[in-house]
Parts: structure tokens; sequence; C-alpha cells
């Protein structure tokens, strides 16, 4: 608006307009000009302060959106995935140093703690682990018969083992071929038929059985349903009182390889929530396996294939017995869920609860491998960064319509442990906890143009993740994979439903942005993922890790719960 020249004299006969000195531009300046433009200054910054706190507002939510950045991601991944951590084993030195940053994180952004008293962030999960002894040597064995002497059973390398109520294991039982192992009223499907299998060994496919051409949505087609996951097969041993379960794993069925289960090398229950019934033993054989121990009893596996997809199927006795024979460590601890709370103001009573688990699987011990920490960079400690991200970014706006829990749990690598723990003793009523919004893994393969929810569609939270999307920009496809690998039911989600709660797991889709072909680049680092990554030690942070895709799910998170 001014320059500030050196003064300059009137020349007399020189008809052009007094050019004002220094000072007097100066005057003119602070006196005219200046309050004009603090004026416009003003006006703007109060329209920004009005939208940023106008309660619960679009406007504030954007501009706090706007403030994400993959930067707060990878920081907090790539500390929470580091060695340091130790895997972040429930109940080891590496689940404490988690749960500590986690509740750092949680103060500074100035969540209320869970326990005001102390300023605690923690609720405590108590769990008994057990860890099986490398001697004697774990058996498990059919009896002999006049076919032979029977399958080659070798621990790790073609079946794992373990109990829910015993240091040491000494049972034999007869054994049974249940197919399935499903009653399943809503699809007039029994594999039981009222038989009698108290103190029997149950021997049972995992999956669900197939739909057919003429019921093409049976046990919901390719989507895997809770009857076919491993936990159903075991809850429904106890009700039937088995003394123990034999599962089939094949990785087509299961979803992953079968050393994956040797990576779990302490299992886990919730302390004292078995029931009154415990099963002796619990055990996982290969294909292999399992069909040299039908081919020992005279049945083919094919055989039982087709058998076991047919609703007439009733259990085939073996006439054999199942006998197992090991010893195994137990402790009993209490593991951590770390919780911390966003107030809300206007629907005082309801609550949204925003979930990631923590931990992964810890150090194996006596590995010849150099490697031996799982890290769990995907799983789950992106899941973790980017619902911190999330945290923090609605810390800063006015408190929300509904109250904010973010809950970091434990043991999800065992079993949903930590959620099932939350949901039986919630920090916030159950009943008026309208939604569960989850985030299990992160896309680091970078932007897509589409987003998948786990679990959308059983709920309202399906239009509201539609929503959410296409203020985004991207729209909400489905995932045939996640669908028929039975997602929904492999993660903290499944908890809040099996206790009435609406829950979904947000997820990147494969229309992967500057992909020639996005189909089979989303198949390719998926399939590489499982295999060289899911579960092992080689799931460790890289530094070329593109977060766009994860920052996306961030947002969406954030609109979903705002």
């Amino acid at each position: 608006f001014f320059t500030l020249d050196e003064e300059e004299e009137f020349v007399p006969g020189v008809h052009f307009p007094h050019k004002k000195t220094r000072k007097e531009r100066l005057i003119f300046f602070f006196t005219r000009v200046f309050p004009w433009v603090l004026s416009i200054i003003l006006i703007a910054v109060l329209f920004g302060v009005l939208l940023f706190y106008r309660h619960g507002s679009e406007g504030g939510l954007v501009l706090s959106l706007s403030h994400m950045r993959t930067e707060g991601i990878r920081g907090h991944l790539k500390i929470l995935s580091s060695d340091l951590y130790e895997g972040r084993e429930p109940g080891t030195r590496g689940e404490e140093l988690t749960v500590a940053y986690i509740s750092a994180a949680m103060q500074r952004a100035g969540l209320e703690p869970v326990v005001p008293s102390t300023g605690s962030y923690v609720q405590a999960v108590p769990l008994v682990g057990f860890t099986i002894q490398p001697s004697p040597e774990p058996r498990l064995a059919v009896k002999s018969s006049a076919r032979g002497p029977g399958p080659q059973f070798k621990f790790q390398d073609n079946f794992v083992i373990w109990s829910e109520n015993k240091t040491a294991v000494a049972v034999e039982g007869a054994a049974y071929f249940v197919g399935y192992g499903i009653k399943a009223p809503s699809y007039n499907w029994d594999d039981f038929k009222d038989v009698d299998l108290a103190g029997k060994v149950l021997v049972s496919f995992v999956n669900d059985p197939p739909a057919t051409d003429d019921e093409p949505d049976l046990f919901k087609g390719p989507a895997l349903t809770y009857y076919g996951r491993w936990t159903y097969k075991f809850e429904e041993a106890r009700r039937r009182k088995a003394l123990g379960v034999v599962l089939i794993h094949t990785d087509e069925t299961a979803g992953y390889p079968f050393s994956v289960l040797n990576h779990s090398h302490e299992y886990m229950e919730l302390d004292g929530a078995s029931g009154a019934h415990q099963l002796s033993f619990k055990a996982w054989l290969t294909k292999d396996l399992a069909t040299a121990l039908l081919a020992s009893c005279g049945l083919s596996f094919d055989d039982m294939v087709k058998a076991a997809a047919s609703r007439t199927f009733s259990p085939i006795p073996l006439n054999t017995t199942i006998k197992a024979d090991f010893s195994q460590k137990t402790r009993h601890f209490e593991a951590m869920n770390v919780a911390g709370i966003i107030r809300g103001t206007q629907r005082t009573n309801e609550s949204v609860v925003l979930t990631a688990h923590h931990d992964h699987l810890g150090i194996l011990p006596n590995s010849a491998e150099a490697d031996n920490i799982f890290n769990g960079a995907i799983d789950n400690a992106i899941g973790v960064a980017m619902m911190l991200n999330v945290m923090s970014g609605l810390a800063v706006l006015p408190p929300p319509a509904r109250t904010l829990l973010f809950l970091f749990v434990t043991a999800e690598e065992k079993g949903l442990l930590g959620s099932a723990h939350y949901v039986a003793h919630p920090l916030l009523p159950l009943n008026s906890t309208v939604a569960n919004i989850n985030i299990d893994g992160g896309n680091v393969w970078g932007r897509t143009s589409d987003v998948v929810g786990i679990g959308a569609e059983a709920s309202s939270l399906g239009a509201l993740l539609a929503d959410a999307a296409h203020d985004e920009g991207m729209t909400v496809t489905r995932n045939p994979t996640a669908e028929r690998e039975g997602s929904f039911f492999r993660s903290d989600q499944l908890s809040f439903a099996q206790g009435g709660v609406p829950g979904i797991d947000i997820q990147s889709g494969c229309g992967f942005v500057g992909q020639a072909d996005p189909a089979a680049f989303c198949a390719k680092v998926h399939a590489d993922y499982t295999a060289h990554r899911y579960h092992q030690p080689s799931d460790e942070y890289d530094a070329s890790w593109d977060l766009e895709g994860a920052l996306q799910v961030c947002r969406i998170a954030a609109r979903m719960a705002w």
C-alpha cells in the first residue's frame, strides 16, 4: 500500500498531485488502510472459529480431517512394530510397553481415563496361558488296527495340541467323525442327530458345508458363517461334553497355512470363562495326517467330504480310540485393554466404541531362526497407529454429540479375548452403545477408489459407511475373499455383535489408484502378505510403504464416529 521513499520536495509549475512525505504515508496507512485490512482478517478468523466450534459440525470435522497426515500413522507404526516392543504378546514386557505408549498418547490428546481416581487408562483382562512342554514329546495317537500301525503323528509337523484345563493330560476316548460339527436350526442342519457324544473325541472339518445348485445360499453361499469358525466347533463340543476335539486343517478351509498354527506357542483363554465343562484337549491335524487317520479306520477322506455335505449326515464311529498324552505349563495373569473417553454433550446416554487390537504373537522361544520376533506391523501395529490418528484428530474438536470410547484391546490373536472381556464387563453401558468401529490391519500399498465395510450389510452402519465414503470421493464395495474367509468372525467387531452392538471392520478396497489392473494388483499383494508375512517374523515395518490408503480409512472412520 505504500513505499518508504525519501521525501520529495514540491516543484513549482509542475502540475501533479502532492507527494506525501513518509510520515504522512504512514499516518494514512494506519488510519485509513490498516483498519480495513485488520477488519477483513478478523472477519475471516471469526468465520473460521465459528465454523470450527459449531457444536458437532461438519465444518469442524473437515478442518480436523485436513490435519490428518500419513506421517502421524507412520510414526506410531514404526515404533510399535519395532523389536523394542517384542511382538506385543499379552502378559509380557512388550505388552507393558505398548500399553504405556497408548496411554501416553491418550493423555496427550486429553482423553478422560477410565479409572479417574488413578488416572489410569487400563482395563485388566484376567487370562490363563498354556504353553506345551517339549519334553516329554507331546503325543497324539490312534489305536492300532488290523490295517496297520496307523498314522504317524509328529508334533508341530502335522499336529498341534493343547488343553483348556490341565497341566498334564493323559486321556483316551472313542473317536467319532462329526462332519462339520454344526447344529444350525436356521438352516435345518444337524450333524449330531442327538447322538450322545459325552466323553468322546470329535473329529471335524472346519468351515461350512458347501452350497449347492438347489440351495446356492446355504450357509450364505461362498461366505463363511460363524458356524464354520474353529471357535464354534470348540463351543459346540463343550455343549456336548466331549472329551476332546480334532480339527482337520486345509489351507482352503482355514484361509491360512498350517504353519501359522505353530506360531501360537502359548494358547490363552479368559480365566474361568470356559464354563462348567472344559475340553481335555484341542488339536489340529494337517490334511495328510487326517487322510491317513481316516484310512486307518477304513474310510476315504474324499468320501467323508461328500458325506458331510448332506443334511442326512450323522456321526460316524471310527471304531478306534484317540489318545492324547502331553504336559503344559500354565500361568494366570492380567493382560490389559487400554481405553480413553471423549465425552459427548447431546446424546449423553449413547456411545460409539472405536477398537483396534494392540497385541501380536511376541517372541518365539527356542527358535533356530535369527529373527524370532513377531513384530506384527500390518497385524496390527498399523491398526493401532491408524486409530491413534483418528483419536488425535477428533480430540481437538469440541465435544461430539455421542460419547466416544477409544478401546485398544488385548489378546485378539488368542481368540478375541480382550474384546470378549470388555463386552462382558463394559466400561460404558452396552445397551446404549450404538456402534463399534474396528480397524484390524491396514493398506500399505496406496490409495484406493473404494472402501470395504466387513459386516456393513448387517446394520445401518452400511448406510453411514456409504455416506462417509461419498464425502471422501470413494465408493463402497464388497470383498469376496474376506467374506469367504469369514473376516467378520476373525476380529473384535464379532464380540460386540455377539453382545448386541452393531459392528463394522473398515478396510481399503481393491480399486488401487494408478494401477493398470487394480484387481490383479490387489490379489497379488494380498497373496504375498498371506504367504510371506501373515503371523510370521517377516511382518515388519517397511519405510517404502505408501500409507495414503490407510489415511483414507482413518478419515472414513472419523466421519462415521463423529
